[in-house]
């Protein structure tokens, strides 16, 4: 059993996510679970540990600092952040610093814990003794950025490059596995349509993996091809739809992500109707939704703390919004789900 170290500042956070992850059926043990960077320095002094998950914007002490301190404690310590979108590139950072992986709380809220512990073990023990050299690291990053977008899918040129550097790469089939498992839940929150298409347990070869990712081709020029717009309107959609998933927390405004996927406002709001299946403001209310309720159930932060993280900076607006698309005000529901654990 590997060791597990859990920090996070919101007790109720750190609770709910140490409770919920099936850690035991991937080998893995919680066995601490601190609020702050300082208290978790003190852990590591006193315990073994092999993975330690950690929140990144934290009182007392950063995740940053924490891991660059906790490194030092312990070398060959395994480092996982838990992130928003919104502190994408802080998680970078951490990437940087030799963080193994990061952890969206969007993946936590889409009930894929099996998958994320899947991916982190695969990940420790493909290191194993043969611990990559850091720019490997960098490389296996920079892949997974490349292989999330949607490009490759609509692009022969993209796909082929990519397929080519991949490799060239040599990756490992548990690399492999890693690399693809971190990247389909972004192609199925865009397009749900996909997730049948997506299971990867039968794939063993580099020639099974390649049919994989053309069967995925097939199936969005299949999806494309049903709908009357060409391949280049459907990708600049999927990209805002991307941008949107990103960005959740801040101002969306229809005219500015029209114009960053080089569209006008009235063509770029009927083909998103269309291709998304739902108006373009429905379609940022219910993914704000879905936030605020998994924070609302994890989360002890006050209900303007909430509004705020789920993209409502007014709190009595969220409060209309929130009723008007469950039937309840959110402290209600925060009350109805704490009575039914």
């Amino acid at each position: 059993m590997l060791n597990v170290l859990v920090v996070d500042d919101d007790n109720l956070v750190r609770t709910g996510f140490i409770t919920i992850m099936p850690w035991s059926r991937h080998g893995l043990r919680v066995v601490g679970d601190v609020g702050n960077g300082r208290k978790a320095l003190d852990f590591l002094r006193e315990h073994p540990v092999d993975l330690l998950i950690t929140d990144l914007a934290m009182p007392v002490m950063s995740g940053i600092e924490l891991m660059r301190q906790a490194r030092k404690l312990q070398p060959k310590l395994h480092m996982v952040v838990l992130t928003f979108h919104h502190e994408f590139e802080y998680a970078q950072e951490a990437i940087r610093l030799g963080a193994l992986d990061y952890i969206t709380k969007v993946e936590l809220e889409e009930d894929q814990m099996d998958e994320v512990l899947q991916r982190i073990v695969r990940q420790i023990e493909d290191r194993g003794e043969n611990e990559p050299k850091s720019t490997d690291k960098k490389e296996f990053q920079a892949l997974k950025v490349s292989w999330r977008s949607f490009d490759w899918m609509v692009d022969d040129e993209k796909f082929a490059r990519l397929l080519e550097e991949l490799s060239d790469r040599r990756l490992s089939p548990e690399r492999l596995e890693a690399l693809f498992e971190a990247s389909s839940p972004h192609w199925e929150r865009a397009m749900p349509e996909l997730k049948p298409y997506l299971a990867t347990e039968e794939l063993h070869t580099w020639e099974q993996w390649v049919e994989w990712l053309k069967r995925i081709r097939q199936e969005v020029g299949e999806s494309t091809r049903a709908l009357p717009y060409s391949s280049e309107v459907v990708h600049c959609i999927r990209k805002a739809q991307e941008y949107i998933h990103a960005h959740l927390e801040e101002e969306l405004q229809m005219p500015a992500i029209a114009k960053t996927v080089n569209m006008s406002r009235s063509y770029f709001s009927r083909c998103f109707h269309e291709i998304a299946g739902t108006t373009f403001h429905e379609y940022i209310r219910d993914l704000r939704i879905k936030r605020a309720k998994s924070l609302l159930r994890q989360s002890d932060k006050s209900i303007g703390w909430i509004a705020v993280q789920s993209g409502y900076p007014n709190v009595k607006y969220f409060s209309k919004v929130f009723r008007d698309a469950t039937g309840q005000l959110p402290s209600a529901y925060r009350k109805e789900d704490e009575g039914s654990k």
